[in-house]
């Protein structure tokens, strides 16, 4: 089954996606995240992307290494994601035409 999407561990993501976002709203208001996973790897995987409106915010929060520990931290408490990235609308439609699926692969 590896590399199977695992609709059963959606709950635990959830809750650990609110708890970073709470963290990631504290600098950036508006911020989103996207994920891919969970997925069935031994053991399983989920990739959290922080998605800011624009390149300087995007940089901004991949420069805040307090951000990093405070990211990891509250992660702990849940599911905690396999990587966090950080990328911006700005420069997905530039770069991958818009498309998030481009961007993510």
């Amino acid at each position: 089954m590896t590399g199977d999407f695992r609709s059963d561990l959606e709950p635990d993501v959830e809750r650990t996606e609110a708890l970073i976002l709470d963290v990631i709203r504290s600098v950036i208001p508006k911020a989103r995240l996207k994920r891919i996973g969970p997925i069935d790897f031994d053991p399983p995987e989920w990739s959290c992307w922080v998605v800011t409106a624009t390149d300087a915010e995007r940089d901004r929060l991949a420069a805040d290494t307090e951000l990093h520990e405070q990211l990891a931290s509250v992660a702990k408490a849940g599911f905690p994601p396999d990587s966090f990235t950080f990328q911006s609308e700005e420069t997905v439609s530039r770069d991958y035409e818009g498309s998030w699926f481009y961007a993510m692969r």
